[in-house]
């Protein structure tokens, strides 16, 4: 038996439709422009979808920044993994990198020299395998992309590993060495001239 109405019902509470446009669209045809349920309906829906899409794009924006965080500083203390996160939020306020998360840890491409953090070119699996890393890096991306924890680098927009004897660290202001990383910031003004 078919139920009149019932494809039209199915495309309203389908999660993830084409548009917003097909499914205010599909309300108009329903129930005519002026009818109140459908405005009402309109409204719910494109709050509702706005809030999923907004959902969505926080957990990518959460996903990069654990894995950043995983994937450069696995194995250091709670403060340098910290420390690694706020890099890539202190580099979202500055206006010389992107705007987002997943585009500043993508920066440079995937087989660039250009590559801001080594772990996102180096060719390998992208995959945590170790759960409580992966739990801890989580809980850290988490905390410092909601602003819940101090910047322990100072507003350090890059670093290297204390190993690592990095060809641009003359350009810019030390800051600390938190495990096995070091931080840099811009100098200031009157140094820079």
């Amino acid at each position: 038996m078919r139920i009149p109405g019932l494809h039209h019902l199915n495309l309203l509470l389908r999660r993830s439709p084409e548009t917003e446009y097909e499914r205010v669209m599909l309300l108009h045809r329903l129930h005519g422009r002026r009818h109140l349920f459908a405005m009402g309906a309109v409204v719910l829906l494109a709050a509702t979808s706005a809030a999923i899409a907004a959902k969505r794009h926080v957990d990518s924006e959460l996903e990069c920044l654990a894995l950043n965080v995983y994937f450069e500083a696995r194995g250091e203390p709670h403060q340098g993994q910290a420390a690694v996160a706020h890099v890539v939020m202190n580099r979202i306020a500055d206006d010389r990198f992107p705007g987002g998360v997943c585009a500043v840890v993508q920066q440079g491409g995937t087989e660039s020299i250009d590559c801001q953090f080594s772990w996102w070119c180096d060719g390998l699996e992208h995959r945590p395998t170790h759960k409580a890393d992966w739990i801890l890096a989580r809980d850290i991306a988490r905390t410092v992309y909601w602003g819940w924890g101090e910047d322990p680098t100072g507003g350090a927009l890059w670093y290297h590993a204390t190993y690592v004897k990095a060809y641009w660290r003359g350009q810019y202001e030390k800051g600390p060495t938190i495990g096995n990383h070091i931080f840099y910031r811009d100098k200031p003004e009157e140094v820079r001239t």
